[in-house]
């Protein structure tokens, strides 16, 4: 299956030279479609004129986000974040709000850029 999702700038171009292996999202009815095996291609926000694609490699669901950052949060976080209770409230602010993740849980998906 094909599915399409966003990312800003810096995340798309890290994707792109095949440097970001794993995307983190809310599990929600859209992240719900994903398996193993299907394509992702990213848009660069904020216009959309460039696209990346990806096949999914894996996948993992979280409760939580603290969880999920947990085991990640040194490969992936911790130079943007100083804890990982920080990069929590950061998603919390900027992204999902907790409500959301209650509801849903979140996902890690495991990326590689096709033609890398």
């Amino acid at each position: 299956m094909k599915h399409t999702m966003s990312l800003y700038a810096e995340p798309f171009e890290r994707v792109k030279r095949g440097e970001k292996t794993r995307e983190y999202r809310l599990y929600d009815e859209k992240r719900q479609k994903v398996r193993v095996g299907d394509t992702i291609t990213f848009y660069r926000l904020p216009d959309k004129a460039e696209s990346v694609t990806v096949v999914v490699k894996g996948l993992r669901r979280y409760a939580d986000w603290h969880s999920c950052y947990a085991e990640f949060f040194e490969a992936d976080l911790s130079e943007c974040y100083g804890s990982i209770e920080e990069a929590v409230q950061a998603t919390y602010d900027h992204w999902w709000p907790k409500e959301k993740e209650e509801e849903y849980g979140c996902l890690v998906m495991e990326i590689e850029r096709v033609g890398a």
